[in-house]
């Protein structure tokens, strides 16, 4: 029993001593492997960062003002680990590209259609020549025309035929205009001590339009006569008589005998160019039983005596003058129009073939002014 103890002991210290030595044999065989290449080679490696550096180089540009041309270069730090690749000595190096500098695109120029600048060119010619344009051409649609306000004038008439004692009236003209309509009224009579006895009236009633005053009815009443009317039809442009059976085409710009003074203020007050002496225009004007164009001349500037200015002075006009028209009218008509009172008619004759004379003088404003609308 002793003797088995014993080898037992034994065999106890020798499975130590061996336990130890393969311990000290697996340590000396890991160290060796974790120092061997194979393993350094086979172990991945965690990637290092490389810190980026960023080069900037800057060079002056003949650009623009306040313009900067920079070049950037941007470089990467190679890892100590990474190998060194040998480059072929027949590979290309790549240029660097030129910075090509673009002038500026003229301004007149920038994003502007041709279009564009067609359109405003014809606008700003427009603009600047509309009253030479309006001169050039002689109708009186294409005059520029700016409507006086109300008012009511009283004037002395006189007519005197060939050899005859004058005759001598007063009249009245009522100007009313409001809202786009108008109304105009002119009576003609003998003053008597009591009172005025109207031998003749002339009215007209229209609108404002694009070309001034648009009559839409003219009536003519007299104490010996019947009276008459003329009808514009501007929808179907057309002219009718009440005396006759006459359909006239219709211009634009029409007058009556009435409008027709009113018409003349307008187109002073619209430009004064449009009166410059020697210039001529036409307006058609229907009265009676027919229609005609008158041909009027601005003849000259003349001073007249006039009782709207004070004693000792005299009245600016522009005078202008239709001459007789061989087998339309036959009579003469002469207008002084005062630039410096809205350009109103201030001095109206009419000369007949046979030598008679009408004359009717302003002698008074009297402002009836209802809200205008111009």
């Amino acid at each position: 029993m002793a003797k088995v103890f014993s080898l037992f002991q034994q065999l106890k210290h020798a499975i130590k001593r061996k336990t130890v030595v393969f311990s000290l044999a697996t340590v000396l065989l890991h160290v060796l492997f974790f120092e061997s290449a194979i393993w350094k080679d086979w172990t991945p490696q965690a990637p290092q960062k490389s810190n980026p550096s960023i080069q900037v180089n800057l060079r002056p540009t003949n650009v623009a003002a306040n313009d900067s041309d920079l070049t950037i270069t941007k470089t990467t730090t190679k890892s100590p680990a990474e190998p060194t690749r040998a480059i072929p000595k027949k590979s290309r190096s790549i240029p660097t590209p030129k910075t090509k500098e673009i002038a500026p695109e003229p301004l007149a120029t920038r994003d502007i259609k041709p279009e564009d600048i067609l359109q405003e060119t014809i606008t700003a010619i427009e603009e600047k020549a509309v009253s030479t344009h309006a001169i050039n051409d002689n109708t009186a649609s294409k005059l520029v025309v700016r409507i006086p306000s109300s008012i009511e004038m009283r004037l002395d008439v006189t007519h005197t035929k060939v050899n005859d004692t004058p005759t001598r009236g007063v009249a009245t003209l009522s100007w009313q205009v409001y809202n786009n309509i108008y109304s105009l009224k002119l009576e003609v009579g003998v003053n008597l001590i009591v009172t005025t006895f109207n031998l003749y009236t002339l009215s007209s009633e229209g609108e404002i339009g694009p070309f001034g005053l648009m009559p839409g009815t003219s009536t003519d009443e007299r104490k010996t006569k019947a009276a008459t009317a003329i009808h514009f039809n501007h929808f179907e442009k057309t002219i009718t008589f009440s005396a006759s059976n006459k359909t006239i085409p219709m211009q634009d710009g029409a007058q009556d005998a009435a409008s027709l003074l009113l018409q003349l203020a307008a187109i002073g007050n619209g430009n004064p160019a449009q009166f410059a002496p020697g210039r001529e225009f036409k307006v058609q004007v229907a009265e009676g039983r027919d229609a005609n164009e008158f041909l009027f001349q601005v003849i000259e500037e003349e001073e007249i005596e006039s009782k709207l200015v004070p004693a000792n002075r005299k009245l600016k006009t522009i005078h202008i003058v239709r001459p007789p028209r061989p087998g339309a009218y036959n009579s003469r008509l002469d207008i002084w129009l005062a630039p410096s009172l809205s350009w109103y008619p201030v001095q109206i004759r009419n000369t007949e073939s046979n030598g008679t004379v009408t004359d009717q003088i302003v002698t008074e404003f009297k402002n009836r002014v209802i809200n205008d609308d111009k």
